[in-house]
Formats: C-alpha cells, structure tokens, sequence
C-alpha cells in the first residue's frame, strides 16, 4: 500500500508541475509528423519515437523532478520519513514509466507492431532504463544546466546505436541485443524471435542500473 501511495505522490506531484501537459503536446506533434509519412519508412519512424520519446521525457523529467525536490527540500523530508530507498527509486520509475506506456501505445498503434503486450513490455523497461539513468546522473547534480551536460553521454550511448540499428545501419546481429536499447526496440517492434535474449538483456540492465542507482540515492540523502 505505502508503495502505491508513492507512486500516486509522485504522479500527483508531475501534474502539478505540468510534466502531463508536455507529454501531451508532444503527442500532437508526433502526429502531425506521422501525417507526412507512409509506408516502411511510417513504420521506422514510428519505432523509433516510441523508443525515443519515453525515454527521452523519462530522462528529461527525472531531472527536473530531483531538482525541484532538492530546491523544495524535499530530498530532507524523506531523509527522515519511513520510506526506504528502494521505495523513493520505485515510485519515481513507475510513474515515469506510467505515463510513458500510455504515451508510448497510443504511438504504437500509429505504425505497424506484431504483438502489442510485447511492445508494452519494451516500452516500460526502455522507460525503466533511462528513468535510473536519471536518477543516478539527478542525484549528482545541483543545477539544470549540469544535468543537461551530464546526460549527453546517456542520451548519445542510448540513442544513436539504437536508431542505427533499427535503421539498418548497424548489423541485425544478437550480439546487438547486449545493448538494453537495441533490446527494447526488438521488443517495441514485437519481434518473439528475440524474445528471451532482449527479456533478459533488459534485465540484467536494469539489476545493474538499480544497485548504482540505490547507492547513489543512499548518498545523496546522507548528505
């Protein structure tokens, strides 16, 4: 139950701060650029901005989430509260990655997948990924400029392998399933032929991610 109610604080706290309103428009604008586009290359681009667009925004948000915690000194009211680390970690994910699955299969439906439940799971656990990169890099930083410069290396090492891959620039290897991204994406596209190595690649991903990320949140509300 304290879970839950975690997670409704954060949501609630998003919306307060319009983090809903943003995801919105940028609903409309992928829309509106889908129009313009049919066919194979509809299909590619679609993939990619519902790989790109959770992630990215999930990112992006956990910044500016962390930051308004610290700037409201929220980070020291939960120092002190019953709330365990991995709670504070969990809550911040899941309503991330909420809001990022509803986004993210409203664009699927908009391009070509061969099994929706599949495309969800990608979704989320792209969504996870970067959520905990955000919070490893947020739990750092003090400014929004500094997590901005700071995420640069993620967004890169996250995005452009992927895009490449879905592209047809890199390789339809396995070996390129070791990359949680590319694994994401197979999932995304419903690929069931792939499905145990992308599964399990994401979540070896997410295990390591979450241990830096706890160490780091550990720390932060130490100081």
């Amino acid at each position: 139950m304290r879970k839950i109610n975690v997670i409704k604080g954060d949501m609630m706290f998003q919306w307060k701060y319009g983090f809903y309103f943003l995801y919105g428009i940028m609903l409309v604008i992928y829309f509106i650029l889908f129009s313009f586009v049919q066919g194979d290359a509809r299909d590619k681009l679609v993939d990619i901005c519902v790989y790109s667009d959770p992630a990215a925004m999930g990112m992006f948000f956990m910044g500016a989430i962390l930051l308004l915690e610290k700037s409201q000194h929220v980070i020291s009211s939960v120092a002190v509260s019953p709330m365990t680390v991995g709670e504070y970690i969990f809550g911040k994910i899941a309503s991330i990655g909420i809001i990022s699955l509803v986004v993210g299969m409203v664009l699927v439906t908009q391009g070509h997948t061969k099994n929706y439940l599949l495309s969800a799971i990608g979704i989320v656990g792209g969504s996870f990924i970067f959520s905990l990169c955000g919070v490893i890099v947020g739990t750092m930083i003090s400014s929004i400029n500094q997590y901005v410069v700071a995420t640069i290396p993620f967004e890169i090492i996250g995005f452009v392998p992927v895009i490449l891959y879905r592209l047809g620039v890199l390789p339809d290897s396995v070996w390129m399933l070791m990359h949680p991204g590319c694994a994401a994406m197979e999932m995304i596209e419903g690929n069931m032929s792939v499905l145990l190595l992308a599964f399990c690649s994401l979540l070896v991903w997410l295990i390591v991610l979450y241990f830096i990320a706890e160490k780091c949140v550990r720390k932060m509300l130490c100081c």
